[in-house]
C-alpha cells in the first residue's frame, strides 16, 4: 500500500469517527429535546393536579366553614385572611389612601366618600373615620365615566370639571 492510499485510509477513519459523533450528538440531542418535552409535561400536569387540590379546598373552606375535621386548617385560614386585610390596610396607608371604616374600601386620598358604601371620610382623608350619610343621586364623570357624588364640582379620576 502506497502513501496515497493510506492517507485515503487515514481520511476515511477520520470521517468515519466524524460521522458517528455527529450521529451520537444527534442522538443526545434528540434524547435531551425528548427529556426535556416529557419533564415540562409533568410540570403541566402536576400544576393542573395541584389548581384542582386547590379548588376543591377553596369549595371545602367556602362551603362548610365549620367542618370539625379542618378546623384548625380552617382556622389557619381566616387568621392569614385577617393578616392579609390588616396589611392591606397599612399599604392603603402608605400610598395615602384610606380604609372606610363602614365597610373596609379603599378609599383613595382626595375623596370625599366611600364609592362602596357612600359614607363620608373626612377632608385630609388621612384617617379612615367615615360617618353615614343618606344615599345620593348618582353621578357619573363626562370625561372618562367615574362614578361620583352628586356634589362633586370636579372627577376625582381625571380632574374633569363637572357641568351643572
Amino acid at each position: 500500500m502506497g502513501f496515497k492510499e493510506t492517507v485515503i485510509n487515514i481520511a476515511e477513519k477520520v470521517g468515519d469517527t466524524v460521522d458517528k459523533g455527529i450521529n451520537m450528538s444527534k442522538d443526545s440531542y434528540n434524547k435531551m429535546t425528548e427529556k426535556n418535552r416529557i419533564k415540562k409535561e409533568l410540570n403541566r400536569l402536576n400544576t393542573e393536579i395541584n389548581n384542582i387540590f386547590v379548588s376543591v379546598g377553596r369549595r371545602l373552606y367556602s362551603e362548610n366553614p365549620e367542618n370539625e375535621q379542618f378546623k384548625t386548617v380552617f382556622g389557619e385560614v381566616n387568621s392569614k385572611e385577617t393578616e392579609i386585610a390588616e396589611l392591606k390596610q397599612q399599604l392603603s396607608v402608605i400610598e395615602g389612601a384610606a380604609v372606610c371604616s363602614v365597610c373596609g374600601e379603599t378609599v383613595q386620598k382626595g375623596e370625599a366618600a366611600c364609592s362602596k358604601c357612600g359614607a363620608k371620610v373626612d377632608a385630609g382623608n388621612e384617617k379612615a373615620e367615615v360617618e353615614i350619610v343618606e344615599a345620593e343621586e348618582v353621578v357619573y364623570c363626562s370625561q372618562c365615566g367615574a362614578k361620583l357624588e352628586s356634589s362633586a364640582k370636579f372627577c376625582n379620576q381625571c380632574g374633569a370639571k363637572i357641568k351643572d
